[in-house]
C-alpha cells in the first residue's frame, strides 16, 4: 500500500510541519508500503491540519479529509482507492514547540487519531494492524 503524509496549514506553520511530514513519510514508508491492509485500499494518506487555533474551524478542514475515496493517477491512468485520515494540530502549539518536540507531538497525534479515528473506515481495511505497524515503527 502506498503511503502519503502531507499537511494543510496556515502559512506561518507550513514550513515547520512540512519538515516533520517529509521525515515521517520517509520513516514509515518502508514499514507500510510492503503491506496490504485489505479492503481494496491502495493508499493511506495522512493530513496534518493546522489552519486555525479555533478547534471548530480546524475541524472543518479535517472533515473534508477524513474519508475513503478514489482518484485517477495522472501517471498510470489507473483508479486509486485511498483512506485519508486528518490529524488536527493547533497552530499555536506548532509555533510554541521546538523542532524535535514537534516531531514527537505530531507522531503522538497521528497515533491517537489512528487508534480512534473520527470516522468509520472500511470494514475490510485492517486499521488495527496498520496502527500497530506504525506504532512499532515510531517506537524504534
Amino acid at each position: 500500500m502506498k503511503l502519503r503524509v502531507t499537511s494543510i496549514t496556515a502559512s506561518e506553520v507550513g514550513e515547520l510541519i512540512n519538515g516533520v511530514t517529509t521525515r515521517l513519510e520517509d520513516r514509515l514508508r518502508p514499514v507500510v508500503e510492503p503491506n496490504d491492509y485489505g479492503g481494496g485500499i491502495d493508499q493511506f494518506a495522512v493530513f496534518f491540519v493546522s489552519v486555525e487555533s479555533d478547534p471548530l474551524e480546524n475541524e472543518r478542514y479535517c472533515h473534508a479529509n477524513n474519508r475513503v475515496s478514489r482518484y485517477k493517477d495522472i501517471l498510470t491512468g489507473r483508479m486509486v482507492k485511498f483512506v485519508g485520515i486528518a490529524v488536527p494540530v493547533d497552530p499555536e502549539t506548532v509555533l510554541g514547540s521546538p523542532q524535535a518536540g514537534l516531531a514527537k507531538l505530531l507522531e503522538g497525534l497521528l497515533l491517537d487519531e489512528l487508534e480512534s479515528p473520527a470516522y468509520t473506515m472500511p470494514k475490510k481495511f485492517d486499521r488495527k494492524r496498520l496502527f500497530t505497524d506504525i506504532r512499532t515503527a515510531l517506537a524504534a
